[in-house]
């Protein structure tokens, strides 16, 4: 196996209003001194999403141990992080460092949630992180967040099931992946071909983002500059939407998708009710395990499918973590940011959840990669991985997006008329 080196530019599209235009915080005292104190702190307190507890624990204590700083690890399912995060900081309790969704930066920054990082970290710093990891935590060209996960999604298939029916590859189309799934279904091998987490939550902007960019669209006319028009009513998203409709009305997606997370909806993938999936990479490990999945052994992992426009598409994800306005101490909290891009924590992250490494480094080391063949089958994707909208007004973008998608796959309602509409609403409503 050959060493490569890791550089991806992909196009920045999109995913965790009190901030003084100076940027200024109160010290542990609550006096103001231009920034947090940089005394040590007794303690510091970190809110994270609840995947990804166990790695985090191992280096808590290496911190603690190495600085003598109580750590206060609170850990809470990802739908309820964001309105966590800001409950917490608009009242004022110490938090120091928080989970950072690709999607949250714009929004938290200009909110005064979250404190710019650049004074604490050197020029070339970021020359260690893949590209599009790096980039994806900054806004209005300040640093917001230091990247630990580099991800994405991808189509998570049984093995055993498509060469039942015949298969000896996992679908390259959307099209492909509805005519296998009708085949199977035909034959009594799966009860339908695919799940999906399409109830109103973000996993479903997720994959709407993945299979838009799948069918050759995109959200903004100048993709590349995450600006211009919404082109939210294309024939490319008509099209997608309309394949996802008639997925649901024969038997290709389970109906009950609607109601799935794209969490739970592993479930009946690893009950082996359907042959398809999408995933985070987490996933990975989770389907493969003997204590938790009843197909163990028999899951391949690739590319999510095309379409005669597109060679793939999916949605970049990951995220890393940031310093909250009410930190003790940012420099402290900076430092603990800064442990979780050592290599060997990130070795721990990658072992115990299977989270792709940030670092350029781990993609290029031979060993690693040979243990892990995960990075080999997730490299690929990273090239037609795209952002959603970079948004001051995110979620309340990613709710309409989810709303409308719900008129069509719950409602039935046509998807051309529904997408002209979001079309219209987005552009009245939404600002920047």
């Amino acid at each position: 196996m050959k060493k490569r080196i890791v550089s991806i530019v992909l196009p920045v599209i999109f995913i965790m209003g009190m901030l003084p235009a100076c940027g200024s915080t109160k010290d542990a005292q609550g006096e103001e001194n231009g920034k947090a104190s940089d005394e040590k702190p007794e303690k510091m307190v970190i809110l994270m999403s609840s995947e990804g507890t166990a790695p985090m624990e191992h280096a808590v204590k290496t911190f603690e141990e190495e600085t003598g700083i109580k750590i206060e690890l609170i850990s809470e399912a990802y739908d309820n992080m964001h309105n966590k995060i800001m409950t917490m900081v608009a009242g004022g309790s110490q938090l120091d460092i928080i989970s950072l969704d690709t999607v949250w930066p714009a929004e938290f920054a200009d909110s005064d949630l979250i404190l710019p990082l650049d004074d604490y970290i050197e020029d070339d710093f970021s020359e260690q992180f893949v590209d599009i990891a790096w980039e994806q935590l900054r806004f209005d060209g300040k640093q917001y967040g230091i990247p630990t996960g580099n991800d994405a999604k991808w189509l998570f298939y049984n093995k055993e099931k498509l060469k039942k029916a015949g298969y000896e590859e996992p679908p390259k189309t959307w099209e492909e992946l509805g005519e296998m799934s009708q085949k199977m279904v035909k034959e009594g091998i799966v009860k339908y071909g695919m799940a999906l987490g399409a109830s109103q939550a973000e996993g479903l902007t997720c994959d709407f983002t993945a299979m838009l960019y799948g069918f050759g669209g995109q959200y903004r006319e100048n993709d590349a500059e995450a600006s211009g028009a919404w082109q939210l009513d294309s024939d490319y998203a008509a099209a997608c939407m309309t394949w996802l409709k008639e997925s649901m009305e024969n038997y290709v997606i389970d109906p009950a998708s609607t109601t799935y997370t794209d969490r739970n909806v592993m479930n009946t993938f690893m009950a082996g009710d359907v042959a398809f999936v999408t995933g985070w990479s987490s996933y990975w490990t989770t389907t493969n395990s003997e204590e938790e999945s009843a197909i163990a052994g028999k899951v391949g992992m690739t590319m999510l499918p095309g379409s005669e426009d597109a060679v793939s598409g999916s949605v970049a994800g990951g995220g890393g973590f940031a310093v909250a306005r009410t930190t003790a101490s940012e420099k402290y909290a900076v430092d603990f940011l800064k442990l979780l891009c050592e290599e060997e924590v990130q070795k721990d992250f990658l072992q115990g959840v299977s989270q792709m490494p940030t670092l350029k480094a781990l993609y290029e080391e031979e060993e690693l990669t040979e243990k892990f063949p995960i990075l080999d089958m997730a490299f690929p994707q990273y090239e037609y991985a795209h952002f959603r909208p970079i948004l001051v007004q995110y979620q309340e973008w990613s709710t309409m997006l989810q709303e409308s998608i719900h008129k069509v796959l719950a409602n039935g309602e046509e998807p051309r008329a529904v997408l002209e509409e979001l079309q219209d609403s987005v552009a009245e409503k939404i600002k920047n």
